[in-house]
């Protein structure tokens, strides 16, 4: 028998030996390896299958080792090997959501989490991970983090047990716009049916069909170009695609419903063909420039005829140019539109007609004009300098969470990946490739290293 065998047997033997614990916080659906909690009392405890997990347990994975733990929220946390993870607090009451509270901290090694309750249903502040140089805030979601202390995590040595367990990973959708500015309610409906809510700093995808209520909205672009959203407006990024490594760039923009306003970026300068920007049947084609475009009426309803009148103009589908020029085409014939004109579809003849008195409301618009708020591109869309550094990494598979160090704030959305060291706070461009291995980290693979002789809270390791 070798030494190891020896260890667990003495171990077995420790099992019937009291301990004490906090409030119990979930139990371990899944293991492949060694998991160890010391508890509050010093006391150490090899855990398995069915174990349960309290409040104020340090959780140990050894090398090799997975295990994931079913939080009683419903969450589930799965631990990478050499991870050390304290369960700081946790308070989960179903009859009362306001009292909610969960608070983990990452000392070494890395997990995956999926979200549970709470911080869904009571305080959305309940739900915090920490870790030296930051604190991850939860706002329903499934993540990954990862604290490194060498470059390129090396001090890890588990990249071989990690491709045993693990799914290919998935490709992340790119986030190709950040809201800017908001003056009230502003939400996006994805392909898929699925609303959620922006913020300042959220990101936009393609597919996004954004809507604003009583405010306005700043959206800007992977490519520098940026749309202010006025209210009561629905606009859907229908395509966008900008990655000039890969020679990627094309747009299809539409306003479905309210007014916009609109400044073009690098794939409407570089290549005017690959930028499209549609209002009901009209297409508007980009000659790089500003403008402002509407759809009300019989244009916001989907109707066959979506024109306007001379007399209102403003009652259909319509577009007013303050740089640049644009050409309005329709099926009935195109228009082109220099700075300082504007253009309707005609209601009775379906083509592009300028505007003969262009209404005060249209020319004094009082929506802020995209370009009032600088960019910083590499802060908004990432940079690629963090990468591989010693320091927390943060990759968000869906849902998002706000990476925070003292006063600074980072909100990462689906398929982004946030950085803190001592220093620094940082959105990474491209995720590290020793966080690949951790994507599809899940209770699905290897196998249940269950151990009937083990009782439910676990072996006793004895002093």
């Amino acid at each position: 028998m070798n030494k190891f065998s020896v260890w667990i047997a003495a171990l077995l033997l420790a099992a019937s030996i009291p301990a004490q614990a906090g409030e119990a916080a979930g139990k371990v659906s899944y293991m492949s390896g060694t998991l160890v909690a010391q508890r509050t009392d010093g006391t150490l405890m090899v855990l398995g299958p069915k174990s349960e997990v309290r409040e104020g347990d340090l959780l140990i994975t050894a090398k090799d080792s997975y295990a994931q733990v079913q939080m009683n929220d419903g969450a589930r946390v799965t631990l990478r090997p050499h991870s050390n993870l304290k369960i700081e607090q946790f308070h989960f009451n179903k009859e009362n959501p306001q009292a909610d509270n969960a608070v983990l901290r990452l000392i070494k090694g890395g997990f995956r989490a999926l979200t549970g309750l709470i911080g869904k249903r009571g305080n959305p502040d309940a739900y915090k991970v920490r870790a030296a140089t930051a604190t991850i805030g939860i706002r329903g979601t499934e993540f990954t983090s990862r604290l490194c202390t060498a470059k390129d995590c090396k001090d890890d040595e588990t990249a071989g047990a990690a491709r045993q367990v693990v799914k290919p990973p998935i490709p992340q959708q790119q986030v190709i716009g950040r809201v800017m500015l908001t003056s009230g309610e502003l939400s996006a409906k994805e392909t898929d049916g699925k609303a959620r809510k922006l913020v300042i700093g959220a990101p936009i995808y393609e597919g996004d069909a954004l809507s604003t209520g009583a405010g306005y909205a700043i959206v800007a672009f992977r490519d520098e170009s940026r749309v202010t959203l006025q209210p009561n407006t629905v606009f859907q990024v229908e395509q966008f695609k900008f990655d000039r490594a890969a020679e990627q760039e094309n747009a299809v923009l539409r306003l479905l419903k309210g007014g916009v306003r609109v400044i073009t970026g690098l794939i409407g300068r570089i290549n005017r063909d690959k930028y499209q920007f549609r209002v009901a049947t009209a297409t508007i084609g980009i000659r790089g420039t500003g403008f402002d475009a509407w759809c009300n009426g019989l244009c916001a309803s989907g109707a066959d005829n979506p024109g306007a009148t001379q007399e209102k103009p403003l009652d259909g589908a319509g577009v007013f140019v303050w740089d640049g020029e644009v050409a309005l085409v329709s099926p009935g014939g195109s228009f082109l539109v220099a700075i300082g004109q504007a253009a309707i579809i005609a209601r009775d003849s379906g083509q592009p007609v300028s505007i003969i008195a262009i209404p005060a409301s249209v020319i004094e618009n009082n929506a802020p004009f995209p370009n009032s708020i600088p960019l910083d591109m590499e802060k908004l869309f990432g940079e690629e300098a963090s990468a591989g550094e010693p320091g927390l990494y943060v990759m968000v598979h869906d849902g998002h969470v706000i990476l925070a160090r003292g006063d600074e704030k980072l909100d990462l959305g689906r398929g982004e990946t946030g950085f803190a060291d001592s220093e620094a706070l940082r959105r990474l461009a491209v995720p590290p490739a020793f966080l690949s291995g951790d994507m599809q980290i899940g209770a699905e693979t290897g196998n249940q290293n269950s151990n009937p002789s083990m009782n439910p809270t676990g072996c006793m390791i004895a002093p």
